[in-house]
């Protein structure tokens, strides 16, 4: 760790995951569809549930292959912050010197990663509203508007979570160092 990181890392989507999640939506969104269309009889409830389904997994989809046909990297990472990208939530870039502390957890896809945050709402405000939305619910179930799964980048979660915590002991130190070496003049 004594090493300097290097100046920034950028980590591209992993494009079979993010491809089986468009797929895996479509097949979501193709389904309600049929049970839209093959129960005609149904109530008015679940014409509306499944009207839902189809549009939020077609959405979904959507976005799984806009971000396959993306050429911009899923993560970046530098000495000023990061910046996470495969999925629709936009927290946007993130200053070292907002974070506090980053909390890890393990999902079965990865490596949670909840990033604490010295001003929260700063991170909620950004944002259409369902993104707004998202944010304030990521802040109540893991403690932060910016959480994220290391699953949908093509990296091992381990090298990431040592690279961020890296890259944020670097920030950390050189704003704690003084600006001079020198005491100022009298």
């Amino acid at each position: 760790m004594s090493e300097a990181a290097a100046p920034e890392v950028a980590i591209p989507v992993s494009r079979s995951k993010i491809g089986f999640l468009a797929i895996a939506s479509f097949a979501m969104a193709a389904t309600a569809g049929w049970m839209l269309v093959s129960a005609p009889g149904t109530n008015s409830f679940h014409q509306f549930v499944l009207g839902f389904g189809v549009a939020f997994f077609l959405l979904i989809s959507g976005a799984q292959v806009r971000h396959l046909l993306g050429k911009e990297p899923g993560f970046v990472v530098n000495r000023q912050g990061f910046l996470f990208r495969p999925t629709g939530l936009a927290f946007g870039w993130v200053d070292w010197a907002d974070v506090i502390d980053v909390r890890e957890g393990r999902t079965r896809g990865g490596v949670l990663l909840s990033i604490k945050l010295r001003d929260p709402q700063k991170y909620i405000a950004r944002g259409n509203w369902l993104q707004r939305l998202a944010k304030a619910i990521n802040w109540l179930l893991s403690g932060s508007p910016v959480a994220f799964t290391t699953g949908s980048l093509q990296a091992d979660p381990a090298e990431l979570v040592l690279l961020i915590r890296k890259f944020l002991s670097e920030a950390k130190q050189a704003e704690s160092q003084p600006l001079s070496s020198r005491p100022p003049p009298m």
